[in-house]
């Protein structure tokens, strides 16, 4: 509880930066796909590390709900 609680800012940091790519890309006319096809090795680890990791499991959600509650309209 007290590693999801400290990890909560870094994974939310890591989901508005995703969502603000992913709204890039979307505006060039791509898929998401295309924007992890583009993805060099590091950042795909990177992000596989963040998401699936089960530490993070907690932490994940609840930054999840974080970003829901601020971005209604853009919410996941």
């Amino acid at each position: 509880m007290l590693l999801s609680i400290v990890m909560l800012p870094v994974q939310y940091r890591f989901l508005v930066a995703l969502k603000e790519e992913e709204r890039k890309y979307k505006a060039k006319g791509k898929t998401q796909g295309e924007m992890y096809d583009e993805m060099n090795a590091g950042e795909l680890v990177l992000h596989s590390h963040n998401q699936g990791n089960a530490l993070f499991f907690l932490a994940n959600i609840m930054a999840s709900i974080v970003y829901k509650i601020k971005h209604p309209k853009t919410s996941i």
